[in-house]
């Protein structure tokens, strides 16, 4: 296992901002790449509890349902009314809560609490059924075999599971129900969150305790082998340098060296590009000639990345294939402004795809923005040093030392 000592905090920070829009399209590229290391996890799947509550919840819909037919086929009202407990509960008993929706909860949070489908007042979060646990780890959840198909039931394994290790005990789950009942009907609802009633007892133990999680590292982890081999790496590293922990990774695991290597190469391109893009938009109102002669890109060493590239693997899928052949075939690296022009032009065509106008153009030979960004600095502009997207080993480091201080601590 590698030692925390050998991550590096230095190049964090050429991850970029998390929640940046992907304004150069390469976010289905890099994906594409992702799943060879990461299957199953996304950029938002980093944290062990949501796909517990996510399981409860299924768990006790298939009873709910079954007690009460007339509600059949709401299970994302109850969902809604299921991830509301949760996280009342944790915001009132750990003071703070770790999914989405924690500012509202803890806003909220000190006196009476209610849960509702239909008042947005007491909703986790705007949309929350999209913004939410619901719409974020249903995914995740259903390509690690945890859920049915179509996402509409436990899948039989994980079934059988959450019934040997259920969350809530029969006195909470009627309490819920008796809740869930009254909600269904357009009530709002109040809760106690207090750990001395049955209801919160229970579920405050289920999103402390995650009775699921060996199941949850088999299903998340376990069956697919690079991803297994990646995360026993990522135990007890304390600070993830993507670059480094992967060219390590390559040469520790040989059977998986050239899909490690795919992502390396993947990343030594894109980076770069989204660097240059960046440096476009924070030269507003230059002149593109000065802007372009003041750019610390090594053309020759980019020239190796988009030959790199093209050898970083199958890009399967529409959107993905049409994007790495334009980013290979258009980007050009014969000089500068070959190149600073190429990027502004791959740009354009992604925006007019989504209909959408261009953050940075030409305009008269001068660079136009309407977006206010710093400009990056050299080494962010540097083939083999900037890495800015996660390829989804973020989430990865996140669930696996979550769930091994669960299990293995």
């Amino acid at each position: 296992m590698l030692s925390p000592l050998m991550i590096s905090q230095k190049d964090d920070e050429l991850l970029g901002v998390a929640n940046r829009a992907d304004a150069m399209g390469v976010l289905a590229v890099w994906s594409r790449r992702a799943r060879d290391l990461v299957p199953h996890l996304s950029a938002q799947t980093h944290e062990v509890r949501g796909f517990q509550m996510l399981v409860e919840a299924y768990r006790l819909w298939e009873s709910f349902e079954a007690e009460h037919p007339r509600y059949a086929g709401r299970l994302e009202d109850f969902f809604l009314l299921v991830e509301q407990v949760f996280a009342r509960t944790a915001g009132a008993q750990d003071g703070g809560w770790p999914l989405p929706g924690s500012r509202r909860v803890m806003r909220q949070h000190g006196g009476a609490v209610w849960v509702s489908v239909v008042d947005p007042d007491w909703h986790l979060l705007d949309a929350q059924k999209a913004n939410g646990v619901w719409g974020l780890y249903r995914g995740s959840a259903q390509r690690a075999g945890l859920l049915s198909e179509d996402t509409r039931r436990l899948s039989e394994a994980t079934l059988k599971a959450a019934t040997r290790a259920p969350g809530l005990g029969l006195r909470a789950q009627n309490a819920l129900f008796k809740m869930a009942a009254r909600a269904m009907e357009g009530e709002s609802v109040r809760y106690s969150p207090a750990r001395t009633a049955p209801l919160a007892a229970d579920v405050y133990r289920t999103f402390r305790e995650v009775p699921l999680a060996a199941h949850l590292r088999e299903a998340l982890i376990e069956r697919h082998a690079l991803n297994r081999a990646l995360a026993r790496r990522l135990v007890g590293v304390a600070h993830l340098e993507h670059r480094t922990f992967l060219t390590q990774a390559a040469e520790a695991l040989p059977e998986h060296r050239e899909a490690i290597l795919g992502v390396v190469r993947c990343e030594n391109l894109l980076g770069i590009v989204e660097s240059i893009f960046m440096w476009l938009c924070a030269c507003n109102g230059q002149i593109l000639a000065a802007a372009v002669a003041e750019l610390p890109v090594d053309l020759a060493a980019l020239e190796d990345a988009r030959a790199g590239f093209a050898r970083s693997g199958n890009y399967a899928g529409e959107t993905a294939l049409a994007r790495y052949t334009r980013l290979h075939e258009c980007l050009e690296t014969s000089t500068k402004m070959a190149l600073t022009r190429s990027v502004l032009e791959l740009h354009r065509r992604v925006n007019e795809e989504r209909g959408r106008a261009p953050w940075v153009w030409e305009e008269a030979g001068v660079v136009r923005s309407d977006v206010e960004v710093g400009r990056p600095r050299a080494r962010e502009l540097e083939v083999g040093v900037v890495w800015r997207n996660s390829y989804y080993l973020n989430a990865l480091h996140s669930i696996t030392n979550q769930l091994a201080g669960l299990l293995d601590g």
